[in-house]
Order: structure tokens, then C-alpha cells, then sequence
């Protein structure tokens, strides 16, 4: 069975670790950061979260290692703040297919713009879990169509 790695990000207090309760079969949670896995069709995922503490913020350059792709989860209520746009480009820069989960739909459910046109931008509700595996299921399609075209690319 094929395991992808996928890279969950966001602000402090944004829902992570209540969106990754929904999808993981179990969850570890360390101050540092938190790890799941859970299986989507035929795939092995492995999860990991990095703490949003300032003081972890090197986590987030090693458990980016070698990931096939990345969910930046946003407060809705806050928007995109300038961290997060740090979280994109972070993601982008390593060329990974990400989604952004536009989270607490229920206490905000205004359109979330962003300056990044290709995001795929998802509203979820981490406390119900309303979006959450819709939205790792479109990240897992984003992962494979990724891989075909990069085969595509190469084949003669």
C-alpha cells in the first residue's frame, strides 16, 4: 500500500489539531507537534502538524521533508493574515499540491479571498468535522494527478 506524507499548517487556535481528530485514526499530540495516520482509498497517510509556538518554528522545515502534500488551515473569522501568506508560500515553494481549509464556518461563513489563484480553498468546520475528509479526499486526488502528469512529463 502506497503512504503519502501530508503537511498540516495554520495560525494558532485555527482548528488543526480539531480537523486531524476527524481524519486520524489516532492522534499523537506532543507540545512540539502532532502526528496521525488514516487510509484513504488504498493510501497510507501520515499527518503531521507542527506547532504554531514560535519556539517550534523549526518543525516546520523538518517534518516538510520529502511531502507529497500540504492543508493550511485558516480561521475564517481572521482571514488570511500574513503568517498564513507565509504558510502558502512556504507550501509553494516546494511545488507540493496543497488546499486551504477556510475553518469555523459556523461562526463565520464570509467568502475567504486569496491572492494565490491557484489555491483550492475549502470551508470547513473542524468541530463537527463538516468538510474535512471532502477536503483530504481532494487533496489525495490533487497528490495522484500530480504524480501522472510528472510521468507524463517524462515518458518518450
Amino acid at each position: 500500500m502506497e503512504t503519502k506524507k501530508i503537511l498540516v499548517l495554520g495560525d494558532s487556535d485555527s482548528g488543526k489539531r480539531t480537523a486531524l481528530k476527524h481524519v486520524c485514526n489516532t492522534l499523537i499530540e506532543t507540545e512540539a507537534a502532532s502526528y496521525g495516520k488514516t487510509t484513504i482509498n488504498s493510501k497510507k497517510l501520515q499527518i503531521f502538524s507542527p506547532s504554531s509556538a514560535e519556539r517550534f518554528k523549526f518543525m516546520k522545515d523538518i517534518l516538510s521533508k520529502n511531502m507529497d502534500g500540504a492543508i493550511i488551515v485558516i480561521d475564517n473569522t481572521q482571514g488570511i493574515t500574513p503568517n498564513c501568506e507565509e504558510m502558502i508560500d512556504f507550501v509553494e515553494e516546494r511545488d507540493v499540491p496543497y488546499i486551504i481549509f477556510a475553518n469555523k464556518q459556523d461562526l463565520s461563513d464570509i467568502l475567504l479571498y486569496t491572492q494565490y489563484p491557484d489555491a483550492i480553498i475549502i470551508p470547513t468546520q473542524a468541530t463537527s468535522g463538516k468538510g474535512i475528509s471532502e477536503g483530504l479526499n481532494m487533496l489525495v486526488e490533487l497528490m495522484e494527478s500530480k504524480y501522472i502528469s510528472k510521468i507524463t512529463a517524462v515518458s518518450c
